[in-house]
C-alpha cells in the first residue's frame, strides 16, 4: 500500500497477460484495465494513470486499495484456474 499506482498498475497488467496474453507496460496495462474491468474500479485505474502519466501522489483510501487488489487477486486467480 505504499505506493498504490505501482500497485494498482502492475495488477492491471498480471490481469491483460493472464486474460489476453498481452505483455503492457504500466500505462498500458492500465489503459486495458480501464476498458476491461469491472466499471466501479475504472475511475481508480484511471486516477493511477493520471497520477503515473503526470508524477503525481496517488491518495487512495487503504480500504479502497485492499478491496481492488483483493478483486484483482481473485479474478487472477480465477483466470489460472
Amino acid at each position: 500500500m505504499e505506493n498504490p499506482i505501482y500497485m494498482i498498475l502492475n495488477l492491471c497488467r498480471v490481469a491483460a497477460f493472464v486474460q489476453d496474453e498481452l505483455i503492457t507496460s504500466k500505462k498500458q496495462g492500465g489503459q486495458w484495465g480501464v476498458q476491461n474491468l469491472e466499471p466501479q474500479y475504472q475511475g481508480l485505474i484511471f486516477e493511477a494513470l493520471e497520477c503515473y502519466v503526470s508524477g503525481k501522489e496517488m491518495i487512495v483510501r487503504e480500504e479502497k486499495a485492499v478491496e481492488f487488489a483483493g478483486y484483482m487477486l481473485k479474478k487472477i486467480g480465477g483466470m489460472l484456474s
